[in-house]
């Protein structure tokens, strides 16, 4: 808000300058409103604040959980071997920050290729330059498609705006001379010369945005999922906490006695420390931002974080044809006059319309590159847009010339006349009537029943790799629809060369509604004549059967159905509304990168859901025996306490799961993304926490039963502090045998990663083993004098029935997944 009114208080205070639209301003002008500091830069809002990244990474719920434990820790004077969790964790925020700036500036270093820019007319010359470069006062060409880049008067034309950016609503307004054009906004129809009478902070879309009071994500699955388990494990982390310190006040009645009491801290700092899943947290925010990292490389640039989850669950894409299959360059190929009208009469009429409208789209450019311009005195005209299809120009004699869509442009329509269109259009041609009629423009339409003078035949060029790209995602479970405000008949030819699926099944939606539109996805593949709210309404439909749609467009046609997809992607040459919308925009225009933009979404997905399954291994074991240990503690006494210290879960933590896990993110996956985040996680994590509590607890019910099984010690503590070691011993032998599991089907790869992590425990162990990690100050709290030939076959067997037991638990779990599974119509379950 400061730099809102600061900027309000420069405006008000400007010498204002009279403008002519026509020559703008001059050097001098422009050199005079960069001095007083009213030139158009804005703070960008990028995908993640630098605010944003430190806040996650070093001020999160566990962070702040774990660093109460190591405060707990420094009261009660632990020894240093004890604090070794906390160089993890300051290596895990160190690498997610490393990370998540390195994502931040490659996306800022892209924003500049993308970011908008705008024509300005300064000392009669019409140029263009960046957003930030425009000045109060400068005088803006906006035309159709362009972004309006500050909030400016019109001075002279007419347009259509939307304004569903800024207020949601998608009816387009109508702007004359004298109105006010909001930053933000975009014009579907028309062209105007403005004058922008606000710049930089005190533009009305930065003042929304500066406004807002958090940073708002696109919905996530992952996202919820991480924070509903950081929730529940914080909370119980800290219920367990509590409960220990209750129930050893009311044993022992010293509350305060608590804090110094080492044993007791240990016990509690080991419990919570094992519960807390730290490494996922990262794991996700690294997952994503090494994701953009890969997507920038390839000039993909993420403009929402997590839409790279969204590309791993796509189902279904909606691919507009233009820019595309075909790459948006036409070519006029034919012109067909129709009886007793000459070709010069059709080139006239189309020269005339393309001088009064200015209409720059890839048609407009085809006809005038073919038949040029002829000077005419309008009196009324009507440019192209998306819902009329058709542009027209009435001269002075109250004549009307006018080309567009058959079926759109108002014509005299003769069975004839539909024969000949309908068997072009079936060449996969693009079919442009022409048409006069004696009676001016009315209301802003062509008048009814114009003559028709004939067609102009145009083709588009079917870009190299469409058919490749098609396959792909044919071939990879993802549905394909193309969605076109083209005749459905040329639509279809050119999605049959192609090879789209049932492309022979094609339906116009000419004068359909919204509910007909939605009724109609499941029985065609190809969408003719389709406007902006029937593209969303498709989008919607799609959505609606339980499917993640993706959509692909770069025109103002494609915005309401880019806002309404799950992941949208758009051209960085297509319109500046249709980039400000979607999630990931393609910097170099090409599409055949779709496949390996997917590619990513899914290997970072899929990899998360994997890796993630490790580090709530050790947190379903931390939630059983703290609870079972918590229980014992209030019924008999201190002496049962949570037995294991920080130092103990070391190599399981290091190397089963972080080792693994840091690997295993990285290696490639293309499988198709199947269920819920949470459930895929929780269902492969069950079995193995239990499996790992079973293997901790048969060493310790050892000690009871029968201890001269493993050792030939008389003392208790010693005894049992062997006993601890066993248990060591079996969950960290059995954590690797459950990161086996969790890499099955067994990949070169993942094999490597398996073995890695065995000798790197081994390694660990032996060092230990021979006090060299004492030079560190780190050992693993466990005692290796005392054994007998006991120690290692207690420790084989309580490793053998605890994966019996993991693998049973596990094809049990896989079992009530299946049948629970939801599926999406038409698909079968296996």
């Amino acid at each position: 808000m400061k730099r809102n009114t600061m900027m309000e208080e420069r405006i008000s205070k400007a010498e204002p300058f009279e403008i002519d639209p026509e020559i703008g301003l001059s050097d001098a002008q422009v050199k005079k409103r960069i001095e007083e500091g009213l030139e158009n830069k804005v703070q960008k809002h990028p995908t993640k604040t630098y605010w944003q990244i430190i806040k996650d990474n070093l001020f999160n719920f566990i962070n702040i959980l774990l660093f109460a434990v190591f405060v707990l820790m420094l009261i009660a004077k632990l020894p240093l071997t004890h604090y070794f969790f906390m160089f993890i964790l300051a290596a895990n925020i160190a690498i997610g920050l490393f990370q998540d700036i390195h994502a931040r500036k490659l996306c800022d270093s892209l924003k500049v290729v993308s970011d908008p820019k705008g024509t300005v007319v300064r000392d009669g010359q019409e140029k263009e330059i960046s957003a930030n470069e425009i000045v109060l006062s400068d005088v803006l060409v906006i035309a159709l498609g362009d972004q309006v880049l500050c909030d400016s008067v019109v001075l002279d034309g007419e347009c259509q705006v939307d304004e569903s950016l800024l207020t949601g609503e998608s009816l387009p307004v109508t702007k004359k001379k004298g109105d006010l054009l909001l930053s933000g906004t975009f014009l579907t129809k028309g062209k105007v010369h403005a004058s922008a009478v606000k710049v930089g902070a005190a533009n009305y879309a930065e003042c929304l945005q500066g406004n807002a009071s958090v940073f708002i994500q696109p919905k996530s699955e992952i996202k919820r999922s991480v924070g509903i388990f950081v929730g529940f494990t914080g909370f119980v982390a800290i219920f367990i906490g509590l409960a220990m310190y209750i129930s050893f006040g009311v044993t022992t009645g010293e509350w305060i006695g608590f804090f110094t009491n080492q044993d007791m801290v240990k016990a509690v700092s080991g419990s919570m420390v094992a519960m807390l899943p730290t490494g996922m947290f990262l794991l996700t925010s690294t997952s994503l931002a090494v994701g953009v990292i890969a997507l920038a490389k390839k000039k993909m640039l993420v403009q929402q974080l997590y839409c790279i989850e969204m590309l791993a669950r796509v189902d279904a894409i909606c691919f507009d044809k233009t820019g595309t299959l075909t790459d948006g360059t036409m070519a006029v190929i034919e012109t067909i006059p129709l009886d007793g009208i000459s070709e010069e009469e059709i080139k006239s009429a189309c020269a005339k319309v393309l001088a009064a409208t200015k209409d720059d789209n890839a048609t407009a450019k085809a006809l005038r590159a073919s038949f040029g311009e002829e000077s005419v005195s309008a009196s009324s005209v009507i440019p192209f847009d998306s819902t009329l299809k058709y542009s027209a120009v009435s001269d002075e004699t109250g004549t009307t010339y006018g080309f567009g869509a058959f079926g759109f442009l108002p014509l005299s329509e003769s069975e004839a006349l539909k024969e000949k269109v309908q068997a072009v259009a079936s060449k996969g041609r693009r079919v442009v009537v022409v048409g006069r009629a004696s009676q001016p423009i009315q209301d802003e339409r062509a008048p009814k029943d114009m003559l028709p003078l004939g067609l102009v035949v145009l083709s588009d060029h079917i870009k190299e790799d469409a058919a490749d790209n098609v396959a792909w995602f044919q071939n990879n479970g993802v549905k394909v629809r193309i969605i076109s405000g083209d005749d459905p008949v040329t639509v279809a030819e050119i999605a049959r060369r192609v090879g789209v699926k049932n492309a022979e099944r094609y339906v116009s939606l000419e004068g359909k509604t919204v509910e007909e539109c939605a009724a109609l996805v499941d029985d065609y593949a190809v969408f003719g004549r389709v406007n902006p709210e029937q593209k969303a309404a498709l989008v919607t439909a799609i959505q609606e059967q339980g499917h993640k749609v993706a959509m692909t467009g770069d025109g103002v046609n494609d915005i309401l159905a880019l806002k309404t997809a799950d992941c949208s992607i758009a051209m960085a040459s297509g319109s500046d509304a249709a980039r400000s919308v979607a999630h990931l925009v393609s910097l170099e225009n090409d599409f055949s990168k779709l496949p390996e933009v997917v590619h990513q979404g899914r290997r970072v997905i899929n990899n998360l859901q994997r890796t993630c399954s490790l580090f709530l291994n050790k947190t379903f074991f931390a939630f059983i025996l703290s609870f079972l240990f918590l229980i014992l503690q209030s019924v008999l006494g201190d002496d049962y306490r949570y037995p294991f210290v920080t130092q103990n879960l070391f190599v399981w933590e290091c190397f089963s799961v972080g080792f693994a896990a840091f690997f295993l993110a990285l290696q490639p996956s293309k499988d198709r993304l199947k269920g819920s985040f949470l459930r895929n996680i929780v269902f492969r994590s069950v079995p193995a926490g239990i499996a790992e509590a079973v293997s901790a607890l048969i060493p310790l019910f050892v000690v009871v039963l029968e201890p001269s099984w493993f050792t030939y010690l008389t003392d208790p503590q010693e005894i049992y502090q062997l006993a601890i070691t066993m248990a060591v011993f079996s969950f960290t032998l059995l954590s690797l045998v459950i990161l086996l599991r969790v890499c099955l089907p067994l990949t070169s790869y993942r094999a490597a990663v398996v073995v890695g992590a065995l000798v790197c425990s081994v390694v660990a162990f032996v060092l230990d083993y021979f006090n060299i990690l004492d030079i560190f100050q780190l050992n693993f709290g466990v005692r290796y004098s005392g054994m007998t030939w006991g120690f290692p076959l207690v420790v084989f067997i309580s490793v053998l029935v605890s994966t019996v037991l993991y693998l049973a638990l596990d094809a049990l779990s896989y079992l009530i997944e299946k049948k629970t599974e939801k599926h999406l119509p038409g698909e079968e379950q296996k």
